[in-house]
């Protein structure tokens, strides 16, 4: 019989390896993570390099070195903004100076076309652990999914061996996390 299992030790880090190991995941560092937008900026930079690089050189020759900045602003004004959301972004993209970026690919229908299946591929799905939401709150997530460098996920991991249960993990939500926080606005 096993003994208790450690939230974060085991139970934690045999989520990370499986997401890891059979399903393609990548496995990043919380210093990695944009408090202040709720996402992995080299993540969504390099999936935007990947998949549209034609696009990022002309808007590079526009915007020079203000180009993430821009990009990730940009990108922030329609997901806070009244009308926008991340799913929004997600789903339809943003359009910058004209030109339309793609920031999530759908898996395609058929298999007919070859490129909008390695566009799917091309799609980076990460986990982090241990994910501080806010400089001033020292209570952290433990696991955070991403997709394409947007935080869309977050588990509060609870173990029945230690006491806790699935209530647990709602009561801190509810109770110890501020819904301000730009992780938390999804």
């Amino acid at each position: 019989m096993r003994g208790q299992i450690d939230e974060r030790y085991e139970y934690q880090r045999e989520i990370i390896d499986h997401l890891v190991n059979e399903n393609g995941y990548v496995e990043r560092s919380h210093r990695n993570f944009d408090k202040n937008y709720a996402l992995d900026r080299e993540l969504l930079l390099e999936f935007l390099k990947d998949t549209q690089p034609d696009i990022l050189e002309e808007l590079s020759k526009i915007f020079g070195d203000d180009l993430e900045e821009t990009i990730i602003n940009t990108i922030n004004n329609f997901v806070v903004s009244k009308k926008g959301s991340l799913l929004s972004v997600l789903k339809h993209g943003v359009d910058i100076n004209n030109k339309h970026l793609t920031l999530l690919y759908g898996k395609p229908a058929t298999s007919f076309n070859p490129e909008l299946s390695r566009l799917y591929n091309e799609n980076i799905f990460s986990v982090m652990e241990e994910v501080y939401p806010d400089e001033a709150n020292k209570e952290r997530v433990d696991l955070v999914i991403f997709v394409n460098g947007f935080a869309i996920i977050s588990f509060e991991l609870k173990s029945n061996s230690q006491g806790q249960n699935y209530e647990n993990a709602i009561l801190q939500y509810r109770t110890r996390r501020n819904p301000k926080d730009r992780l938390f606005r999804f």
